[in-house]
């Protein structure tokens, strides 16, 4: 059968592009379209392995899981900015290991696909499909899945329970302070550079753990190695620095940042938190 270069890329650009968002969408991470179109353009060169003699099923392995990793570095991997909480090594970890299992369960699809159904006009090699039908055809099965993990996101986010006061343990700095937390669906703080949500601490109780930088900057001293973020309430908008920690809600791994403010968060609450920043 003849393969068309240029409909293998443009194919594959497509498939890629949709495995990029889903993967975002299933964790969470923020993918500028530009960053989403040169990592999926990365993808679609690595489909020309479509090209070569059938490789064995452990090459092709560790070929895609090479390929994948550094497409999820394109994607979502960033140069942070000095003022930026350094991202954890583990956030690379993550993003690559959903793009692998959305990526696997996806060629996995096709195979079952081609051996079972064997489609006129479709090929199967090297863990790279080709189909020889209408682009549009292709795009409504893409878009048709992408949208279904889309559902399953909101469907998972809407079964995420949380009681409303929560015992929450923020670690930084070499200490830990237990806060007394809520739990506010409406607080939808985020970080601009990573997406990530921000538990809005009371300044008083995360002191003893909070970097010099962010009690300078109470006490008017701005250094360039913090990161503010604006946030707005319905009565007032302020400044938030924001530090990385290690939270724990209700013994439960939370990933986000903690951001500090000085104004009163209600009687008895030491922390404000959306249910969201509770990891997968």
């Amino acid at each position: 059968m003849v393969v068309y270069v240029d409909i293998l890329i443009i194919l594959n650009l497509y498939i890629n592009y949709f495995l990029i968002r889903a993967t975002a969408v299933i964790t969470r991470r923020k993918c500028s379209r530009v960053r989403c179109v040169s990592a999926a353009f990365v993808g679609a060169l690595g489909a020309l392995a479509i090209l070569l003699p059938e490789m064995p099923f452990f090459v092709v392995v560790l070929f895609k899981a090479a390929l994948g990793a550094l497409i999820v570095f394109i994607a979502f991997s960033k140069r942070q900015p000095v003022r930026q909480p350094r991202q954890k090594p583990a956030d690379f970890f993550i993003c690559l290991l959903f793009f692998l299992v959305v990526n696997f369960t996806f060629a996995g699809v096709m195979m079952a696909l081609w051996r079972f159904a064997a489609p006129l006009g479709m090929v199967f090699s090297n863990g790279t499909t080709y189909f020889n039908i209408p682009i549009a055809a292709i795009a409504a099965f893409t878009a048709a899945a992408y949208f279904a993990v889309r559902l399953v996101r909101l469907f998972a986010d809407k079964r995420l329970k949380c009681d409303k006061i929560c015992e929450v343990k923020i670690s930084a700095n070499g200490g830990t302070v237990t806060l007394r937390g809520l739990c506010d669906t409406g607080n939808g703080l985020c970080d601009m550079f990573t997406g990530k949500p921000i538990i809005v601490c009371d300044l008083d109780k995360i002191a003893p753990i909070a970097p010099p930088e962010v009690l300078d900057y109470f006490n008017g001293k701005l250094s360039e190695s913090i990161r503010i973020v604006p946030c707005r309430t319905i009565s007032a908008e302020t400044l938030v620095p924001l530090f990385n920690a290690e939270i724990l809600i209700d013994g439960k791994t939370a990933d986000g940042f903690a951001g500090v403010t000085r104004n009163p968060l209600g009687d008895d609450i030491d922390c404000v938190f959306n249910p969201k920043i509770i990891s997968i």
